[in-house]
């Protein structure tokens, strides 16, 4: 995170000791203050006499010395924040643009480079490792988290997009360059079934391969083909590989889990999801994520749950089977589209979805784990992989009145790889429901709320929405919400709140 721009030293370095506060759960970071010079810049530790503006503050999670950032030849300051220092997976860098002027691409990680011109910017085109970033007065903020802008005092935060560029001057002014999208991704038809499942199959293993040098992991496990393969590769890179799933008691999860385990011969750490382990949660679960839509609380509830045991025992990596669902049509709605509109329709809707899934689902998973003090890591959004699986015909992923009827060439490639046969044809289910978050949130909300205590199923769902934007409201969320319905319990605040 960082301040650029301001006419006040003193003001720049509290505007960032206030965000850093915000984002405690990240741990330790280093801070450096960038000055320009007429010899070009100069890096110094913010713990010295600050210098007169312009200046641009930095505080980042890199395990890297201030003398291994700088490149004295061509006068700037280069690094990587990784999402993934603890875990030992460190900087990936995936490729580099024909463009000398341009930053290098890399997964999983925000590239930063501060030189004559002022800080760029660079997010990684996966989009795993979200940025955001607005205007305060004369200073632009810079951050991972929303919360920590929120904490400088901006509401309207702005976010950048997977591979794209932001560029902002010593002043503060603001440049955005797009440097890459989905669309450019061609569908390649005619391709025989057998070349491209070794395509991917190398392609995935060549993800996989970047845990190699990671001690201790855990998988998200559900008992579905997502993350069962996920804990399989895993554990072919990371000898010391556990599967982990936080479940309610009765939940389709729970019936599943420990058979889908003991054939994968990994062992699992089940964690119990209670109405009042939900309720008590809560509070650092919407702080967490960001948000208040009712969906993403109750898939982010199991998320959270998981990371939080996983730091507990001492795992430093917590590994996702997201984006198999959007790269190999994995939901009722890809069947309908394919029998009504066609091949080509579906192709451009999966284009799509994989285009804003950062927003839609990585952003808050990536928060729900991260801010229990471990790191996420999402090994199906490699972008080879996400190029390759868009340019494989739709007519690959679908069997229309076949079961399982979806993703049928993913299905094909986890048996390739060595995944039994159950957990490659396992259906799929919505995480809130097979883990039963969906109804421990209700059940919290009509336990501990004393207005939606004697409520009708009905009506109690139409309260959960107004309960959740206010436990926001009260942590100092800005929560656009005029007709605000106040409730007659007290949250539990901690060191949550903002400002």
């Amino acid at each position: 995170m960082g301040v650029v721009g301001g006419s006040s030293s003193e003001n720049s370095l509290r505007l960032l000791n206030v965000m850093v506060e915000s984002a405690s759960h990240r741990g330790s970071e280093k801070r450096f203050v960038v000055t320009s010079t007429e010899a070009g810049i100069r890096v110094i530790s913010s713990a010295t006499e600050l210098p007169p503006p312009p200046h641009i503050m930095l505080s980042l999670l890199t395990h890297r010395k201030i003398e291994d950032l700088t490149d004295v030849q061509t006068e700037s300051l280069a690094v990587i924040d990784t999402a993934t220092p603890k875990a030992g997976i460190g900087e990936l860098l995936e490729s580099r643009r024909s463009d000398n002027d341009s930053l290098p691409y890399v997964f999983n990680s925000i590239v930063m480079v501060a030189d004559a011109g002022g800080l760029r910017v660079l997010r990684s085109i996966d989009g795993t490792r979200p940025f955001h970033y607005g205007r305060l007065d004369d200073s632009t903020l810079l951050a991972t988290d929303k919360k920590s802008l929120w904490a400088g005092g901006i509401s309207d935060v702005q976010s950048l997009n997977p591979g794209s560029e932001l560029r902002v001057s010593w002043t503060g002014n603001i440049e955005l360059e797009r440097s890459l999208s989905m669309d450019e991704i061609v569908v390649v038809r005619g391709v025989p079934q057998e070349r491209l499942i070794q395509s991917l199959k190398q392609t995935l293993l060549n993800s996989f391969s970047r845990l190699e040098d990671c001690a201790k992991c855990a998988v998200l496990f559900s008992g579905g083909v997502d993350s069962a393969l996920a804990g399989l590769l895993a554990s072919k890179q990371c000898s010391n590989t556990v599967l982990i799933s936080a479940y309610a008691k009765g939940s389709r999860d729970a019936s599943v889990v420990l058979q889908a385990a003991n054939l994968l011969a990994l062992d699992v750490i089940e964690v119990p999801m209670s109405d009042e382990i939900v309720w008590n949660l809560l509070p650092e679960v919407i702080f967490a994520i960001e948000c208040t839509r009712r969906m993403d609380i109750e898939i982010a509830l199991p998320f959270f749950i998981a990371a939080r045991e996983a730091r507990r025992q001492g795992i430093p990596l917590v590994v996702s089977g997201q984006g198999p669902d959007e790269l190999f049509a994995g939901y009722a709605r890809h069947t309908n589209l394919y029998e009504n509109k066609g091949e080509e329709a579906l192709e451009a809707q999966l284009r799509n979805e994989v285009s804003v899934t950062h927003k839609t689902n990585i952003e808050r998973d990536e928060r729900a784990i991260s801010s229990c003090g471990v790191d996420a890591w999402f090994p199906y959004l490699d972008h080879e992989f996400v190029k390759l699986a868009l340019s494989i015909p739709a007519s690959r992923k679908i069997a229309v009145g076949k079961t399982p009827a979806r993703k049928i060439i993913f299905r094909e490639l986890a048996t390739e790889l060595g995944l039994p046969m159950e957990l490659a044809h396992a259906p799929k289910k919505a995480t809130q429901y097979s883990s039963g978050a969906a109804r421990m949130l209700n059940t919290a909300i009509g336990k501990y709320v004393p207005e939606c205590r004697d409520l009708a199923k009905k009506q109690l769902n139409l309260k959960v929405q107004d309960v959740l934007n206010y436990i926001a409201k009260q942590l100092g969320m800005p929560i656009r919400n005029n007709a605000m319905h106040c409730f007659d319990f007290d949250v539990k605040l901690s060191s949550l709140s903002i400002g």
